[in-house]
């Protein structure tokens, strides 16, 4: 039975109700829709946004009584520049991606610094301390090691020349540097 989470209460409906609550919420405006949204507040105002899930659907009708509500480019290209001034340019990027703006959503996935350099630092972390991480080759299982004795990051493994770009070695090395 299709449900609906509206004003924090979880509810179980019938089709055609189902059908009607939904069809109510396509037609208000969302806050999703406005140059200032956020899914943790109003990037206006600042005050928190309710969510209403209707199906797999989240809304966010405050929007219908917001004096704030703007559907206008330039002020969501100016809140997307405020994200990029303060480095966030993968958040920047999927606003840019919302409202349709792709070229300058690779733009802003571009100026995104990259983790290899990270990876490279995390690696020399790992040797200064003394230690020395094993992972394995995703393509043939070989035992492979960075650390105090190899601060490099392999590119390919030793043994079948894989390519180990697949592995998230950054991640890797994060989790199990505790």
């Amino acid at each position: 039975m299709p449900t609906a989470k509206i004003n924090g209460e979880e509810r179980s409906y019938c089709a055609d109700c189902y059908w009607k609550v939904e069809k109510e919420y396509k037609g208000k405006k969302n806050c999703d829709e406005c140059s200032y949204f956020s899914v943790e507040s109003c990037k206006k105002d600042g005050r928190k946004l309710e969510c209403v899930t209707v199906g797999f659907t989240d809304y966010y009708p405050a929007a219908e009584k917001c004096g704030s509500f703007s559907t206008d480019k330039e002020v969501a290209r100016t809140e997307v520049r405020k994200l990029e001034r303060q480095g966030k340019f993968k958040e920047a990027a999927e606003v840019y991606d919302r409202w349709g703006m792709t070229s300058e959503a690779r733009e802003s996935r571009q100026k995104a610094p990259s983790d290899e350099s990270d990876v490279d630092e995390m690696v020399r972390d790992l040797a200064k301390s003394g230690q020395t991480l094993t992972f394995y080759c995703p393509h043939c299982g070989m035992p492979l090691k960075v650390g105090m004795k190899n601060q490099t990051v392999p590119q390919a493994c030793t043994r079948c020349r894989g390519d180990l770009g697949v592995l998230n070695l950054g991640k890797f090395i994060e989790q199990h540097s505790t």
